[in-house]
Order: C-alpha cells, then structure tokens, then sequence
C-alpha cells in the first residue's frame, strides 16, 4: 500500500532482504480513485515510487481497468502515468464483481455495470500496445482462474484465456497494418509467422482469418510457420 512507504518501512525491507516492491495503484485518476474508496490520491503514489526507486528496489504496479467512473481514455491516461513512473513490470487486472464486496454492493443495487469482455479486451489491447513500445513487461493480464475465485465472481469481463484473447487482437492488428499498406491487395496472402506464435496470428477459432478476409475481401490467407523469426512478415 503506497501509504505505507516511508522510510522506516523501506529500511526495514531492505533489512530482510526484499528486492522487489509492488503496488496495487489500480488508476493514476483521483476521481476513479476516490469512487472506490482508495485512501491515497495519486500523488502519493507518486511520492512512493520515488522513495522505492531511491533506495534501489525493483517496482511493480497493478492497474485495473474498468473501475466506477472509468473509461477508455481515462484509463489510457493511467497507463501513460505508469509508463512515466518506469516501473520493472506491470500487472493489469479488468475490474471483476466478486461476491461480499463493496463493488458487489454497489452492482446489487445498480449504482454499477460491469464491462462487456469485447470493450475490456479492447482497452487492454490498446494498454498492452503501450507498454510494450514503452519496453514494460506486462506479465500478468487478467485473474488466474483460482477455484474460490470462482465459486464467488458474480460478473464482469472474465475469460479464462483472456490475455490470449488480447494478444491475438494484437497480431491481427499486425497482420492488417502490413496489409494497409499495399497499393492493390491480391487475392491471396502468405505471412510469414514465428511458430510460437501460430495461434495467435490465427485468433480464437481461427477468427482473425475470417475477419481480415471479411476486412480486405482476400479470399485466402496462408501462414507459413518460421522456427526462429522475430517478427510478423508479409508476401503479396
């Protein structure tokens, strides 16, 4: 908790060997912040960062997207705020209704709507591009799928492959920008893809085929599966 880092605190981590310190700031948005009872605006968080970096600690922090009174562009901002912080690694958690909460309250009494899966796997995309130019590591997107967890989620945007969900909208966005810039699109299209990677070029169901055929109206798009290359590449 970024109140409780202060000097004292920090001496005593270090004293028992901690390396790594990490912060749930949830939003970088005093108002997200303060709609869910958050004791600490951001410029605590701030204030916390710095003393952790001062004394040399490794940083995570954990965002989580669709909380009372956020939206896209707010939460764009929190991951722009993050990138600014430098932290070591970054874990993104979409907002989920768990049973016996405060949010659990608010949604029973409709003061709440949690979001649909498309519209979270949307922003986490968008953020998940952010970090990566910004060279974070993202290593963890979304719950793991602990059987307590859900014997006791009541809504909210949960798949349990969800970060897989996210980084194939990614690759189809990869796929269609090296498409974009083609004068006349052919009929046929072969990419060259990392093996490693096949499945997320090829999406949930093979969907990402189906929506850029649907997109660009190329009748057939083939993958051929390369063991060590990097990157995406196309042949027209």
């Amino acid at each position: 908790h970024s109140l409780l880092i202060n000097k004292t605190n920090i001496s005593f981590l270090k004293d028992n060997n901690v390396r790594i310190v990490e912060l749930g700031i949830q939003s970088t948005n005093n108002r997200v912040l303060r709609a869910v009872g958050r004791p600490c605006e951001f410029e605590t968080v701030k204030n916390a960062v710095h003393l952790i970096r001062k004394n040399g600690l490794g940083l995570g922090l954990q965002l989580m997207p669709g909380l009372p009174g956020d939206e896209e562009t707010i939460f764009l901002k929190s991951v722009n705020d993050v990138i600014e912080l430098g932290p070591d690694f970054v874990r993104i958690y979409p907002t989920l209704i768990i049973k016996n909460t405060q949010l659990y309250e608010l949604y029973k009494e409709k003061k709440y709507i949690p979001w649909g899966l498309d519209r979270m796997i949307g922003l986490v995309k968008e953020s998940m591009k952010k970090f990566k130019k910004a060279n974070i590591p993202v290593i963890r997107v979304g719950l793991h799928a602990d059987p307590s967890m859900l014997e006791n989620l009541i809504a909210g945007p949960y798949h349990p492959s969800f970060r897989y969900l996210v980084e194939s909208l990614i690759a189809r966005d990869k796929m269609a920008a090296l498409i974009d810039r083609l004068e006349i699109i052919p009929q046929i299209i072969t990419f060259k893809v990392p093996s490693r990677e096949v499945s997320l070029y090829l999406g949930h169901k093979k969907d990402n085929i189906q929506a850029l055929k649907n997109i660009f109206g190329i009748k057939k798009i083939i993958f051929q599966q390369v063991g060590n290359l990097e990157n995406l590449q196309m042949i027209a």
